[in-house]
């Protein structure tokens, strides 16, 4: 029987002896001889891009147009003008009158501040039945400066009298290039290098 207890207990010595607890420690493993080691690095990238932006310039805009002007039509005259005693007086004031004038004035200013232009004024008389067209009037007149177109006709006045009627009319208008400086936008577009994060691995 102690035999049996000594060879157990010696059995139970041996098996604790050959089991090894686990180790806590983790540690990496050594590099061998010939290995590389890896390690990854952040690089910089440069790629292009395209960029579209709205862009002002400056450009020139020419327009054709009339000369700004005003015209203002003066009253009639009309005027006895026969070798009576009514010469020079108006025509009706005198109804023995034997040959009378019709004086037709039209004035025009020049608008413009910086301007000169041409103008011809033409002129129709009529009376009764008949009619008389002068010959146009062409005046250059300076920036804001204002001129006459005057106009006379020399008729008989009939009996009863009467006077002539007169149609003033502007036959050409002059015209000038305009131009002036305008601010527009347009869209333009460019390839832009850019720069981007990449990872790659370096062994040494």
């Amino acid at each position: 029987m102690r035999y049996a207890l000594v060879t157990l207990l010696f059995a139970v010595v041996f098996i604790a002896g050959c089991i090894t607890p686990p180790s806590t420690n983790i540690t990496t493993p050594p590099i061998l001889p010939g290995q590389k080691e890896c390690t990854i690095v952040i690089d910089q990238e440069p790629y292009t891009e395209l960029e579209c932006g709205d862009v002002s310039y400056t450009d020139e805009v020419c327009v054709i147009r009339k000369l700004d002007y005003t015209a203002t039509e003066s009253p009639k005259v009309d005027l006895c003008i026969s070798d009576t005693g009514c010469n020079g007086l108006p025509l009706g004031d005198c109804q023995a009158c034997t040959q009378a004038m019709t004086r037709c004035i039209l004035k025009i200013k020049n608008n413009e501040p910086t301007e000169s232009g041409t103008w011809s004024v033409s002129a129709e008389y009529s009376i009764g039945d008949y009619g008389f067209i002068k010959d146009p009037i062409t005046h250059t007149i300076e920036p804001g400066e204002t001129l006459a177109f005057d106009f006379n006709q020399i008729y008989s006045p009939g009996k009863p009298i009467s006077s002539a009627s007169c149609d003033l009319n502007v036959e050409s208008e002059p015209m000038f290039q305009d131009c002036h400086q305008e601010t527009r936008t347009r869209q333009e577009c460019a390839n832009v290098t850019k720069t981007r994060p990449i990872e790659r691995e370096v062994c040494e």
